[in-house]
């Protein structure tokens, strides 16, 4: 029994880690704020999205996804704000004149900030949470009882995810640092044009 179970979580793993690297609007706002901001504030956004998925994970493991459903509402009301925030944050890139990978000049560049652009982002989306739901048992016995199994699950969530971004945001900054300095407008015109593209898809999905 206990072979099985460790094979399950180790199977968990890539599963999620590829997951994780899909492109999706948490990808795309770990790369932008990475190459524009620094690595800091994509490894920040990475923060926001594990701890998110954390709680998406923790409300499939102990069952709890009806009561998710019925906080659909709350749900729905911060994928707005995410998604108004991102086209915010696009517009800012666009018309920003900074031409060094700096975040002094555009607003919204804090790293708690970054941190909850990532956390809205991904509470935004409660289909993860069902998504949880779905995946788990597939490879985990969501009948066991042990503490120490279910947070080993938690953890999975935490490396492959937050590993996987972490991964998407040092790429993003040494791309950044070393791309040439008339290439840095139109890149700008290229990552803000995502940030509203993504903002404006969070805002209009049912």
């Amino acid at each position: 029994e206990c072979q099985r179970l460790l094979y399950g979580v180790l199977l968990l793993i890539p599963v999620m880690m590829l997951l994780a690297a899909l492109p999706s609007t948490s990808v795309a706002l770990v790369v932008v704020r990475s190459a524009r901001l620094g690595v800091g504030h994509g490894l920040w956004v990475a923060a926001g999205i594990v701890v998110a998925d954390l709680l998406f994970a923790g409300l499939a493991l102990w069952g709890m996804t009806e009561l998710a459903r019925q906080l659909g509402g709350f749900f729905s009301l911060v994928r707005i704000l995410a998604g108004l925030w991102l086209v915010w944050f696009g517009i800012t890139l666009i018309r920003s004149r900074d031409t060094t990978v700096s975040g002094a000049s555009i607003r919204g560049s804090s790293k708690v900030a970054s941190f909850l652009a990532g956390l809205a982002v991904t509470l935004g989306d409660i289909k993860a949470m069902v998504f949880y739901a779905s995946l788990f048992p597939l490879f985990v016995d969501m009948h066991t009882p042990a503490v120490g199994y279910l947070v080993t699950v938690l953890l999975i969530t935490v490396f492959s995810v937050g590993g996987v971004k972490a991964i998407y945001a040092l790429l993003a900054e040494r791309i950044a640092r070393h791309r040439h300095p008339q290439w840095r407008k139109p890149l700008n015109m290229v990552a803000g044009c995502t940030m509203i593209g993504a903002g404006t898809w969070l805002v209009a999905r049912p």
